[in-house]
């Protein structure tokens, strides 16, 4: 038999080995691996000169804020190139700026000194933020105080409405303005644009902001129904075939003009009760009491709906006796009557001829809405109306009178000068109009369809001629009359929807 043997056997050897390969591979891996100790070690120390050198960059770009040596940001860095504190500076296609030093660099936004004008970025260098202003959703609205819902549907307001823009805007840390009072009153369609600047510890920056207004409908086109308008002083409406005109005021109490396809022209009166359409006694030949007229059943009810109607801007001319460049000489009822500027006045007409000449004009035109000879009624109303501006209109009118001196155009076109001795009948709308309305006051006595009961004058007329004078027959006075045609005799049309 053989002795026993103290000692390890090949196979503890071999396993002993392997485990020892194994132990020596962890170790290698973990010191030389891609998460080794070495490896670590060198990601380390490159964070840390990363660090070291964008520290290093952002010093450089401090030192700018102290001094005053340079207007930008950009011309601060190149001197810093230059003299081998920063390697490089570039401006990108944003505007930022790229600067580097080694393997390294960063990128920031170009600033403004605010020693050498007026900050455009913000207090520090570097890779500090630029304070943003924020701007919220810009709304068109119509009440004043910016309340209310926003008017998103283009073409839905008229114009002569106002509108407002607003927006909220703000700057964290700051305050912020704008250039223009928000919210802002708009009256027509365009692109319109604000600047708001926000203030963050002493440095300001700005931002534009343009709203686009497309909410306006262009009342300068036909209508094609009667349509309500809104003016800051109260409400209109259009005819069917009418536009406002190019010269209208921007008021109702300015006087809003209105016309036809052919370019006849109406002014709206407004009438805000039907108690307020009425009769009155300004002055006249006798009294009061010798006047009368019941209250036409279609002006009732016109005005009562419309709260209004219209009055011709111009007593009524005639459109040949205008191409012919003459005045009107005779009785003659076939002529084409237009209520527009620069036309002989139609007169030598009767009551009856005047009263047939305006209601048959609707129908002449093509109308939907009814035209009249003036009553008595829309008359004084519209003495009323002008009143609110000239005070004393209807006891004391300056128009073409006997007295009153004025520049005028005659009936060929040429520049006239009437003295205050001489008597002369010239075109329409030569005269001065209050509310957009001429000659109620002078020119030619108007035909109204007031009767009175003074014997053998059964008829009413308004507002004097060429020949008075404008204290003794102003826009306001009645006089009886005959049913005659004479060459101070016209008439004035009304229409009523």
């Amino acid at each position: 038999m053989l002795d026993n043997k103290k000692g390890i056997t090949l196979i503890a050897l071999v396993v002993t080995v392997v485990v020892l390969i194994i132990l020596a591979g962890v170790s290698i891996n973990a010191v030389l691996g891609d998460n080794g100790i070495i490896k670590k070690a060198n990601q380390a120390a490159s964070v840390t000169k990363e660090a070291e050198v964008k520290e290093a960059i952002n010093r450089t770009i401090l030192e700018f804020y102290l001094t005053n040596d340079y207007e930008t940001l950009e011309d601060f860095l190149k001197a810093k190139a230059e003299d081998g504190s920063i390697d490089s500076v570039t401006k990108n296609a944003d505007g930022t700026l790229t600067v580097k030093k080694g393997e390294y660099s960063v990128t920031v936004e170009n600033k403004t000194n605010s020693s050498n004008g007026s900050s455009s970025g913000g207090s520090t260098g570097g890779e500090t933020q630029t304070p943003e202003i924020t701007i919220g959703e810009a709304k068109v609205v119509a009440n004043s105080d910016g309340t209310g819902s926003a008017i998103t549907d283009a073409n839905s307001v008229y114009l002569g409405n106002t509108l407002y823009i607003t927006f909220s805007h703000s700057i964290t840390g700051g305050t912020t303005i704008v250039d223009k009072t928000i919210p802002y009153a708009v009256t027509a369609n365009g692109t319109y644009t604000f600047t708001v600047t926000g203030t963050v510890n002493g440095k300001s920056y700005t931002k534009n902001v343009s709203v686009t207004v497309n909410q306006f409908k262009d009342v300068y086109e036909y209508m094609q129904t009667n349509t309500k308008v809104t003016y800051s002083d109260g409400e209109v409406w259009i005819p069917e075939g009418f536009k406002v005109a190019e010269d209208s005021a921007s008021t109702v109490q300015g006087g809003v003009v209105i016309e036809d396809k052919d370019g006849n022209q109406f002014v709206w009166v407004p009438v805000a009760t039907l108690a307020d359409y009425k009769r009155t006694w300004y002055t006249g030949y006798d009294s009061f009491s010798e006047y009368s007229e019941a209250l036409p059943e279609d002006e009732k009810t016109s005005v009562e709906r419309y709260k209004g109607f219209y009055i011709g801007r111009y007593e009524a001319g005639d459109k040949e006796s205008t191409v012919a460049k003459t005045l009107r000489s005779s009785n003659d009822v076939t002529k084409t009557v237009t209520i527009k500027a620069n036309q002989a006045p139609y007169n030598y007409v009767t009551r009856t001829q005047a009263e047939s000449l305006a209601e048959g004009f609707a129908t002449k035109q093509g109308y939907k809405a009814k035209t009249k000879l003036v009553s008595s009624y829309a008359w004084d109303t519209t003495i009323a109306f002008l009143q609110k501006v000239n005070s004393d209109y209807g006891e004391r009118s300056e128009g073409n009178y006997r007295e009153i001196a004025f520049s005028y155009t005659d009936i060929t076109g040429a520049s006239q000068t009437k003295s205050s001795s001489s008597s002369v009948l010239i075109p329409t709308g030569q005269t001065t109009p209050v509310c957009n309305i001429y000659d109620m006051g002078g020119n030619v006595w108007e035909w109204t369809t007031e009767t009175s009961s003074f014997p053998g004058y059964p008829y009413a007329v308004r507002g004097g001629d060429y020949l008075c004078g404008f204290a003794g027959e102003p826009a306001g006075y009645r006089k009886v009359i005959s049913d005659g045609a004479y060459d101070g005799y016209g008439f004035r049309l009304t229409l009523f929807m």
